[in-house]
């Protein structure tokens, strides 16, 4: 029984600093970004005047985005990431949710800033740009 529970402990310690080691956890602001609109046109995150919010812990995150100073969306949920590849799969969130509810982003982490690109097959649809939150 002894044996059991330490082995236990091992995988839930071992899961726990998995986690911590991706280097996303903590506090993100958003510095820009772009994202292609229903109409197929590029749009630059200042042009909207979007600012934004995201916090990872455990693997849940949440984050609040405005523009020009007025609620724009928001989210939360599960996140998981491994190898370059961030998947945030929403339990809530102010827009309706796409892709079976999960959004797979690649990623680069660079000392405290975070670009995530999110692609529909050879197109980039989505790009952003975090600092951490010192």
């Amino acid at each position: 029984m002894l044996l059991r529970s330490l082995a236990t402990a091992v995988v839930l310690l071992a899961a726990a600093s998995a986690q911590a080691t991706d280097g996303l956890q903590g506090a993100w602001q958003l510095q820009g970004g772009e994202f292609i609109n229903p109409q197929g046109a590029v749009v630059d995150y200042a042009s909207q005047k979007l600012a934004g919010n995201k916090v990872l812990a455990d693997g849940h995150f949440a984050f609040t985005t405005t523009s020009d100073g007025k609620f724009w969306a928001g989210g939360s949920g599960t996140y998981r990431s491994d190898a370059g590849q961030y998947v945030e799969t929403p339990s809530m969130a102010s827009y309706p949710l796409e892709n079976g509810g999960s959004y797979s982003f690649r990623y680069t982490l660079d000392g405290d800033v975070w670009t995530l690109e999110r692609w529909d097959g050879e197109r980039r649809v989505e790009r952003e740009v975090w600092k951490r939150v010192r």
